[in-house]
């Protein structure tokens, strides 16, 4: 396991010469996992903490391995307790999967460097930023000849593999043994799952199919189908080689008097007549209790390209690489934040989401959600009317069951979205983080209604990019089951690892941050959002994280979770100390010290648990004018 990094932020009171005469031990080395090895390693590298005008530096040695970009100093001392702390990456670590952008830097140009090619020049500086908005700036002027340019050319090679096979979970040996991950999510690989999910909602007149057994009618679905009663078989092989994806309509959700939320895809657009979509469109209708016409919400637009284009912007505001360019951009923070139209897609996807649900809802009415592909906004906007209908899918076990239903099982195009593999035929998007976000919008709105919070939403989407779990690295199950089989001698059979067994990653104190303390789990009702730009606020935590000058020292969101945690644990020991055991069914959010937390509140800062404390707001960022109104900073200081 590598070990655990001290704050980048960490600012040097040696010379440059003493920096450079500091040499690692193996304890401070970077550690490998088992099936990783070195690729490329730089000493004498300075690391500078964004936005510092390289004031903040270590020195200490660069290594780039088939897992990750590790930064490892004889500077670092014990990661401070306050801060999540991966088993797989320390502080300083970046799983290459996570790696988007790689920039040369020169005195005074910026170069973006193009993957898969080679650089031949000498690299003085590299700024890297991440999917996930994490940016690191290294130096190699007092590195040996060429250590820069080998450690560009190695990340531009292996930080962007052409196939699948190449990345790191097919070489990770550590051994796999699932204990109680059938307590905390359902996998949805087996018709058992979706039995007992049609059972439970208790929609009548659908039925499990098992025409695309072996993946012999759609490779893109999964191999059980709900489909209305009076659909056959027959009926199925032969309007799917009308849809686009062969993505033919599919049950995914229902409620006890027969109103169906019904997931598809467009017809082909080679095709003119529609008869075989009205066909099925006509069975759904039959599936009703009271033959009501389904209702269809069209999930055309934003599309996938549009998304991207928005998240790139909100990327670049979220990623200064200077304090003149942070304050420049903050002074108009709010019309720069207006102008990405991020927060315009996270608003229609919760107003299409608020629609279905209503129709569901309100009005008993099957919705039929359709889009080109029918597995980009299909699987936020039926995520999140689920969500919103049901309060199963609030809880942690319901969540995750809901993400491997909805975008594991049904063929979210991880592999795509998310950029794993180089292709120029890859449109990559962060479909996912817009769900996230959507659904942190809605726990900011209804605050004791999940049981989810805020740092498991952040850390689901950092976990997206950590190419150790099969989750999110495939586009579909029927690639999964092909790999888990392997192909001989020339790809061996790949252990799959649930993203949703949190052990592998934390300890148990990081995961009990998992949970809200206020989750109320009587609240049963369904919700309703508040959906207009108005209603909506800025993911601070998952986008800003990362600018150390935003932090708020021992303030924020964080003081007021925590203490909510002290309060809840004390709840439970005089209920305990009463003999109630019945006092209350809510989780109890502790690690089992009820002091832990009130130690945290004296460390925690802002972006607790992800920030490395000790920051303060940069003078140089308040300096000259005073605050404008669309300010970043008194947007984190409300």
């Amino acid at each position: 396991m590598n070990d655990i990094k001290e704050d980048s932020r960490f600012k040097s009171y040696l010379d440059e010469s003493e920096l450079e005469s500091i040499t690692l031990d193996d304890a401070q080395r970077t550690k490998f996992l088992d099936g990783e090895t070195m690729v490329c390693e730089a000493q004498k590298v300075f690391m500078y903490t964004p936005m510092t005008e390289h004031i903040h530096k270590v020195c200490g040695v660069l290594t780039v391995t088939t897992f990750k970009l590790s930064f490892a100093s004889a500077e670092d001392t014990e990661q401070p307790n306050c801060c999540q702390q991966n088993c797989l990456l320390g502080v300083n670590d970046l799983c290459l999967s996570s790696i988007d952008v790689i920039y040369q830097i020169g005195d005074r140009t910026k170069k973006r460097l193009v993957p898969g090619q080679s650089v031949s020049g000498k690299v003085k500086e590299l700024l890297i930023v991440c999917k996930n908005m994490k940016y690191l700036e290294f130096s190699f002027k007092s590195s040996d000849k060429d250590s820069g340019k080998n450690i560009a050319n190695s990340l531009l090679h292996h930080a962007y593999p052409k196939r699948h096979q190449l990345l790191f979970a097919y070489e990770y040996n550590e051994p796999y043994v699932s204990t109680n991950l059938g307590k905390e999510v359902r996998l949805f690989y087996s018709k058992l799952d979706w039995e007992k999910e049609l059972r439970r909602t208790n929609c009548q007149n659908w039925r499990v199919s098992h025409v695309n057994y072996n993946y012999q009618v759609s490779p893109l679905l999964v191999e059980t189908l709900i489909v209305p009663q009076s659909v056959t078989d027959t009926i199925i092989k032969d309007a799917v080689e009308k849809f686009r994806n062969r993505f033919c309509p599919v049950w995914v959700w229902g409620t006890a008097s027969g109103a169906a939320l019904v997931r598809m895809a467009d017809i082909l657009p080679t095709i003119s007549d529609r008869t075989e979509e009205n066909k099925l469109l006509e069975h759904i209708r039959k599936s009703h209790p009271e033959r009501k016409q389904p209702h269809i919400v069209d999930l055309s637009s934003p599309t996938p390209k549009e998304i991207n284009s928005s998240y790139l912007r909100l990327r670049e505001l979220c990623t200064p690489d200077s304090p003149r360019t942070f304050k420049s951009q903050d002074f108009k923070f709010y019309g720069l934040l207006d102008s990405t139209r991020w927060l315009t897609h996270v608003s229609t996807c919760l107003t299409r989401a608020v629609e279905a649900a209503e129709q569901l809802q309100d009005h008993g009415c099957t919705v039929v959600l359709q889009e080109g592909n029918g597995q980009d906004l299909n699987c936020v906007v039926s995520s999140l009317t689920q969500i919103i209908l049901d309060p199963y899918f609030r809880t942690k076990s319901g969540f995750q069951s809901l993400i491997q239903k909805d975008w594991v099982v049904l063929g979210h195009p991880f592999t795509n979205r998310l950029g794993h593999i180089l292709s120029k035929e890859i449109e990559q998007s962060p479909i996912f983080l817009l769900f996230l976000d959507c659904v942190w919008q809605l726990t900011r709105q209804f605050p004791t209604a999940f049981q989810v919070s805020e740092t498991y939403l952040t850390t689901v989407w950092d976990s997206a990019h950590v190419s150790v779990f099969d989750t999110f690295l495939f586009n579909c199950q029927h690639q999964r089951v092909m790999a888990s089989l392997g192909n001989g001698n020339a790809h061996p059979p790949l252990v799959l690892r649930s993203v949703w067994d949190w052990r592998e990653q934390f300890a148990d104190r990081d995961i009990a941050l998992f949970c809200n303390p206020l989750y109320d789990d009587s609240f049963a009702g369904p919700l309703n959002p508040s959906t207009g730009l108005s209603g909506l606020d800025v993911w601070d935590q998952c986008y800003f994280r990362w600018l150390s000058e935003l932090e708020i020292p021992r303030g924020g969101r964080p003081q007021i979770d925590l203490y909510s945690r002290y309060l809840v644990s004390e709840i439970f020991q005089h209920y305990a100390a009463a003999g109630d055991v019945n006092g209350t069914t809510r989780a109890r959010p502790t690690t089992g010290d009820d002091d832990y937390y009130l130690e945290l509140l004296k460390k925690a800062n802002g972006f607790f648990p992800f920030g490395r404390g000790g920051a303060t707001i940069n003078d140089v960022l308040l300096s000259g004018d005073a605050l404008d109104s669309q300010s970043i900073l008194n947007l984190n200081n409300e």
